[in-house]
C-alpha cells in the first residue's frame, strides 16, 4: 500500500470524515486514521436543525429528519415543567454511531484510504508529517487532528484546546411506556441538577436516552459527586436500575481565540474544543470545521483556517459562553422565566433553527420581555453555512 498522502487526518468522526471527503473530492491523496474499532461515543445525539443543515451538501439520508424535536420541556428540581411546542422541529435525535458509520462510508466511497488503527507516534521530518501506526509509517504534508477530546496528536503537538469543559455522563435504556406521551417529538431539559449543566431525556424511536453534563471546575464533588448527581437525576424521572453511565469530555472554546493549527497542521472538531458552550453540541461544529480545515489545505494557507474559525465558530461561541454563564449561575430564574412566559422558549427553537445568530440573542430577549416579536434571520442556519455557502445580506 501506498504511504504517500497529501494529507493524514486522525479520527473518522463527523469532523474528519467531513475533511476527508472535501478534500478527496477535490482530488487531493487522503489518508485517514480510524482508531474507535467500532467503539460509539458516548452521546445525547441531538442534532439542531441548524446542525443538519450543516450536513446538505452530503444530501443526508432521510432517517436524519426521523426523530423530530417540537416540543420542549424545562425542568427544575422539585418544579413543575414548563413546557413549549413550537410549529417547527428544532432539533432532531439521531443515533450518534449510525450516524458516524454513514459518513464513514461516505469518505470510502469517494476514495478515502481508511486504516483501521490509532496513532501511535508522530513527527515532523523537514516539511513533511511522520504518523506512527498500523502498516505505516504514514507521510503527508498536512496533518488534520480529528481524534477528539483527548486526542494523542493534539497532546504531542501541545495543544491547548477547548478549556470550557462538560462532564457528561450518557446512558440509553428502553423508553418506559408511562413517558413515551410527554417525550413524543420532544427533549426534555431539566437544569439546577448538576452545577453548571443541565440534564437531559430524549426519546430515539423507543430508546430513551438520558444524560448529565456539568462544567469542570464548578462544585461537581468530583466523579463520584457527579455520578450522585445521575442518580438523584434519574429518580426524579422515576426511573431505577438503569445501569452505569458511560463516560465524556465534551470541550468548548473558553475565550474567543484559541489556537486551532499550526505550520502543516490543524485540530478539527472537539480536537480544538469547537462546541458549543450552552448545550455541547458539537456534531455541527465538527463538521464545519472539518470543511474549513480541508479548504484551507486545498489553498495551501492554514492561516486562512484560523482566521475562518475566528469569524465565524468563535466569534458566535463568545455570545454562547455569555449566555450559558447565565443560565448555569441562575438556573432557577430562567426557569421561572420559562413557566411564566411559555412562549419565550420559543427563542430557543429560534436558535436551534439558525433563525437567530448567537449576537442578536441580548435585542431578542430584550424585544421579548418588551413583548414585541424578535428580529430573526432571513436565511436559516446563516452562521453555520455562511463559511461555505453564498447568501444573501441578513436583513437588507
Amino acid at each position: 500500500m501506498e504511504r504517500e498522502f497529501d494529507a493524514i487526518i486522525a479520527g473518522l468522526g463527523p469532523a474528519g470524515a467531513a475533511a476527508a471527503l472535501e478534500l478527496c473530492r477535490a482530488g487531493a491523496r487522503v489518508l485517514v486514521l480510524d482508531g474507535s474499532a467500532g467503539r460509539g461515543k458516548p452521546c445525547g445525539g441531538c442534532l439542531s436543525a441548524r446542525g443538519l443543515e450543516a450536513l446538505a451538501w452530503l444530501e443526508p439520508p432521510a432517517w436524519l429528519r426521523a426523530y423530530p424535536v417540537r416540543r420542549l420541556w424545562i425542568g427544575y428540581p422539585g418544579r413543575p415543567a414548563a413546557a413549549h411546542t413550537s410549529s417547527r422541529p428544532g432539533a432532531y435525535l439521531v443515533e450518534r454511531g449510525r450516524l458516524d458509520q454513514w459518513l464513514a462510508r461516505q469518505a470510502r466511497g469517494a476514495g478515502v484510504t481508511v486504516v483501521e488503527s490509532r496513532a501511535r507516534g508522530v513527527a515532523r521530518q523537514g516539511d513533511i508529517w511522520r504518523m506512527e501506526a498500523d502498516g505505516g509509517p504514514w507521510r503527508a504534508r498536512w496533518l488534520l487532528d480529528a481524534g477528539g477530546a483527548r486526542s494523542l496528536v493534539s497532546r504531542r503537538l501541545g495543544l491547548e484546546g477547548g478549556g470550557w469543559r462538560f462532564a457528561a455522563l450518557v446512558r440509553e435504556i428502553p423508553l418506559p411506556e408511562r413517558l413515551r406521551p410527554a417525550l413524543s417529538e420532544a427533549a426534555f431539559l431539566e437544569l439546577g441538577g448538576v452545577a453548571g449543566g443541565y440534564g437531559w431525556a430524549f426519546d430515539r424511536g423507543g430508546v430513551l436516552n438520558l444524560g448529565i453534563a456539568g462544567l469542570l471546575g464548578r462544585d461537581q464533588g468530583g466523579t463520584g459527586g457527579l455520578r450522585r448527581r445521575w442518580e438523584a437525576f434519574t429518580r426524579r424521572l422515576g426511573l431505577s436500575g438503569v445501569g452505569a453511565p458511560r463516560g465524556a469530555l465534551i470541550p468548548c472554546p473558553h475565550r474567543r481565540r484559541i489556537r486551532v493549527c499550526g505550520e502543516g497542521w490543524a485540530a478539527l472538531g472537539d480536537a480544538a474544543g469547537l462546541a458549543d458552550p450552552v448545550l455541547g453540541e458539537g456534531i455541527a461544529q465538527a463538521v464545519v470545521s472539518g470543511r474549513l480545515a480541508a479548504q484551507a489545505v486545498l489553498a495551501g494557507d492554514l492561516g486562512l483556517y484560523q482566521r475562518a474559525v475566528e469569524d465565524t465558530l468563535l466569534r458566535d461561541h463568545c455570545h454562547s459562553r455569555l449566555l450559558a454563564r447565565l443560565i448555569y449561575r441562575v438556573p432557577q430564574v430562567f426557569h421561572a422565566l420559562a413557566r411564566r412566559r411559555p412562549g419565550g422558549v420559543e427563542l430557543g427553537f429560534n436558535w436551534l433553527r439558525g433563525e437567530m445568530a448567537p449576537g442578536d440573542i441580548w435585542l431578542c430577549l430584550l424585544r421579548g420581555l418588551t413583548g414585541l416579536s424578535p428580529l430573526l434571520d432571513s436565511y436559516p442556519a446563516s452562521y453555520y453555512s455562511s463559511p461555505l455557502v453564498p447568501r444573501p445580506n441578513r436583513r437588507g
